[in-house]
């Protein structure tokens, strides 16, 4: 009974519970029976035209790395009603072209199978491939869509688009609808939008319709502010070994209180023991400046912390493997002064269990636990895949020990909410939905992991004064959510940027009620986000 109370809960809360498909007038359809042409439905692209009839299913096959081929029709919007958006679909194959990448971006490049919808404001839609289905940017569900044709509905009301499969609600999709659209035209479009992709899919229907919105919408628990972003730009780098040097990306921000930033920026390819610098900043985050002999180091610290003492503790990205005894490496440490003026180095010696593979990554957290112990978060490669951990020192950093394991997953973030009480998301893969876990004895042991529908890259979490949690997140885009519940429900999502880059981002609140957000795409930019709860 729970599980149908939660269930109707959520559906009341996004509008889809409260009518039913007799209150839809539906305005534009498609049915497999004959061309899109014939029906009222305007080509799009130049492989429109070859698009054929297999057994009642329209297929539209993309075979082409630099056109596209869809169709579209328009509609009239009316400001009282959520649109209601119904397709019945098989998609048989997606692939890069011949000059493709390895990353989608359907944002940017288009969907070679996929439905895309404007009203005229704001478009989104749904891409399908043949192991997953997402909307066009951030929310994402594993599944077959391949093997047989299902049914997708998209619901949109104001900002928000759910998604429900054969009746069944996949993507609650809060702040989904986002993107400002490329003309007034209110559209539905199906097919292939993507001239760099390549795609085979299968198109029985194709609806859209209106219904009357028949329930008030969810009161905000949230006022989110955004300030005009501006530039971090490139420092000039210190003599360095390294032939390559690139401007800053992939940046990991920490508060060391006192008025002081610290942001550890990667400067180098996305490799192995890439080179790393740290800068500083004394006004929020507004200027940056390069921590001397800091700058273009493959040990250059990471994940950093103020002590009890005052003075601050900075671990490096890398450790090296040391090869005479299984589950051991070696670390570059730093201990600075309160000001992060002058620093010591030291080594620092990793244990962990065997079977890890050559390299092992501070991610970016560190707690102070009490009686001089500190917890660390760490991420590496090993033999059964990758794994995430925590690790505990009761020396300064000079020994770490596995305190507990995350899961099988890289780039964990990880926040506490008491001396009992943590929460960690894990990133998956690319373009795949994060998973999420609770700790309620310090962080000795963890729940399984939930799937969200949001992901894919380098989560960063901050337990905010208010008792809001805020999520960044990247790639696609780089985005922001939160929560007011400690992580049980996400909303309030807003996309940064949809623009093309690492898309790595970094949060912290650098006062109470404001947030630093710093994130890399197309450069690094910094912007002030206030969030303000209204209950």
């Amino acid at each position: 009974m729970k599980i149908h109370l939660a269930l109707w809960a959520l559906l009341a809360a996004t509008g889809l519970g409260a009518a039913s498909d007799s209150d839809i007038t539906w305005l534009v359809r498609y049915e497999g029976k004959s061309l899109p042409q014939e029906q009222g439905w305007r080509p799009v692209g130049g492989l429109a035209p070859r698009a054929s009839l297999v057994d009642g299913a329209l297929r539209i096959v993309d075979d082409s790395a630099t056109d596209a081929g869809s169709f579209r029709a328009t509609w009239k919007p009316d400001p009282n009603c959520e649109v209601i958006v119904e397709a019945r679909v098989r998609v048989e194959s997606i692939k890069a072209g011949p000059k493709g990448g390895t990353s989608f971006w359907p944002a940017v490049e288009g969907a070679p199978v996929g439905l895309l919808v404007s009203d005229g404001r704001r478009q989104e839609g749904l891409v399908l491939r043949p192991e997953k289905i997402a909307t066009f940017l951030d929310r994402v569900v594993p599944m077959d869509a391949k093997r047989e044709f299902h049914t997708y509905r998209l619901v949109m009301r104001g900002n928000n688009m759910s998604v429900s499969v054969d009746g069944v609600l996949k993507i609650r999709g809060e702040g989904a609808f986002w993107k400002p659209t490329e003309t007034p035209e209110a559209f539905v479009q199906f097919g292939s939008n993507s001239p760099q992709w390549i795609g085979d899919g299968y198109w029985s229907s194709v609806k859209l319709g209106l219904r009357k919105v028949s329930s008030a919408p969810e009161k905000p628990k949230l006022r989110i502010t955004l300030s005009e972003p501006w530039d971090i730009p490139p420092t000039k780098t210190e003599n360095s070994a390294y032939k390559f040097i690139t401007p800053h990306t992939r940046p990991f921000l920490h508060d060391m209180g006192r008025g002081l930033l610290l942001m550890s920026v990667a400067q180098g390819p996305d490799a192995v023991l890439e080179p790393y610098g740290v800068l500083k900043s004394t006004d929020e985050g507004k200027t940056w400046q390069p921590v001397s002999g800091l700058q273009a180091k493959s040990f250059a610290p990471q994940s950093i912390l103020r002590l009890p003492d005052g003075d601050i503790l900075a671990i490096s990205r890398w450790t090296a493997k040391y090869d005479r005894e299984d589950g051991v490496y070696i670390g570059m440490s730093y201990r600075f002064d309160p000001k992060a003026e002058r620093y010591k180095m030291f080594e620092s010696l990793v244990r962990v269990p065997e079977g890890m593979g050559a390299w092992l990554c501070f991610s970016r957290d560190m707690f102070n636990i009490g009686s001089g112990e500190i917890l660390a978060s760490v991420y590496g490669a090993a033999k059964t895949g990758r794994r995430a951990m925590l690790l505990k020192s009761a020396d300064g950093g000079a020994t770490w020990t596995h305190h507990s394991t995350l899961g099988p997953r890289p780039e964990p973030s990880v926040v506490r909410f008491s001396d009992q009480e943590m929460m960690a998301l894990l990133r998956v893969n690319g373009w795949m939905p994060f998973e999420q876990i609770w700790s309620r004895d310090g962080g000795k042991t963890w729940t399984p992991p939930i799937t969200l529908e949001e992901g894919s890259v380098d989560p960063d979490l901050v337990y905010m004064s208010n008792g809001v949690v805020a999520c960044s997140y990247g790639r696609p885009g780089s985005n922001l959510m939160f929560s007011t519940d400690k992580g049980k429900t996400w909303g309030n999502h807003h996309v940064i940027t949809g623009k093309k880059g690492y898309n790595y981002t970094a949060i912290r609140e650098v006062r109470p009620g404001r947030l630093l957000y710093v994130q890399d795409s197309p450069r690094m930019q910094a912007l002030y986000i206030d969030v303000e709860r209204l209950n």
